[in-house]
């Protein structure tokens, strides 16, 4: 993961790529392991802030992978033995695309993170510990007590998994306005 100290062949330089992404990525999935033991572990079933925090981890990742290659390929362009011409217009070239690439994946990582921090949802918002007490705390969809409570525009409280299962997963978001 290093940039390498002398300027390699291109066969050398796909494989040191390779085997570096594949490190990267094994690693990436161990880390998602350890996500998703935890959200099974927790309190509760929040499905939404599990899919936010892998959309952020799988962003970050590809934004890694994309900066992974560049020490090499850069390295690899400089090789003047094709002509110092050459390698200057291929090396600004890599870096031109390689860096609107690179944006792209900062600003879909930023996106990602900013919808992870985001409170709201699109049914509603979260209900406070005394709306919560008021109608009781328990979730009439999965009939136990209420975890991460959303309070609906019609002023009913349910589990955030519950009613997004039901808005979204099972087809019902028609009912949403009434709601």
């Amino acid at each position: 993961m290093v940039a390498p100290r002398s300027i390699p062949p291109f066969w050398h330089a796909i494989f040191i790529i390779m085997v570096n992404d594949t490190m990267v990525r094994q690693a990436a999935m161990a880390f998602k392991c350890v996500i998703l033991m935890y959200y099974k572990n927790s309190r509760g079933r929040n499905y939404r802030k599990q899919g936010q925090m892998l959309t952020v981890v799988e962003y970050l990742l590809l934004l890694y992978r994309a900066l992974l290659p560049t020490p090499v390929w850069y390295r690899f362009f400089l090789n003047k033995e094709y002509g110092s011409l050459f390698s200057s217009l291929t090396t600004g070239l890599y870096l031109t695309f390689k860096l609107t690439s690179i944006v792209e994946k900062v600003q879909s990582f930023f996106a990602a993170l900013k919808a992870f921090k985001c409170k709201e949802v699109h049914y509603g918002s979260y209900a406070t510990v005394e709306q919560v007490l008021t109608a009781g705390d328990l979730c009439a969809i999965c009939q136990e007590k209420v975890h991460a409570p959303i309070l609906l525009r019609c002023k009913h409280i349910f589990c955030e998994d519950c009613v997004s299962e039901w808005f979204e997963g099972s087809g019902r978001a028609r009912y949403v306005g009434h709601w």
